[in-house]
């Protein structure tokens, strides 16, 4: 009677974790390019290098693995070459918190996510509140 118990409670727990995932319709598992980078200033909005990320030239790809590990390929540092940084990513309401290791230091980087037509849209703000970048991506 126990072991029922217990089957049943686990499988509850199952059941809520996965509903809870279902209602928020997210699945990032894959790899999602870059389609469209913002900055919103007081000043106004400024698309950054909109025919470089149209045409392929500029890249930014997010590689989420279902085991929480991520990985970024980016042309976009200004270093002139492909950099790949690898580590680990979660969902926390809608918070999208990316731990990348650089220089061998973790460095937590969250964005506010939102899913628009099958697109991902991260925004980041700075602490002061008056620049935010808006990186939007589309499943490869």
């Amino acid at each position: 009677m126990k072991t029922l118990l217990l089957i049943c409670i686990v499988a509850m727990g199952f059941s809520i974790c996965c509903s809870k995932e279902n209602e928020q319709g997210i699945n990032l598992e894959g790899t999602w390019g870059i389609v469209d980078l913002t900055y919103l200033t007081p000043d106004g909005t400024q698309k950054v290098m909109e025919a470089e990320i149209k045409n392929g030239s500029a890249v930014t790809d997010f590689y989420f693995a279902n085991d929480g590990k991520f990985k970024q390929t980016s042309n976009m540092s200004g270093s002139g070459t492909l950099d790949t940084y690898e580590g680990t990513w979660k969902l926390t309401e809608n918070k999208l918190i990316i731990t990348l290791k650089i220089n061998g230091q973790p460095i937590d980087v969250d964005y506010i996510y939102e899913m628009k037509n099958e697109l991902l849209v991260l925004t980041r703000t700075s602490p002061d509140g008056k620049m935010s970048i808006v990186n939007t991506f589309r499943k490869k």
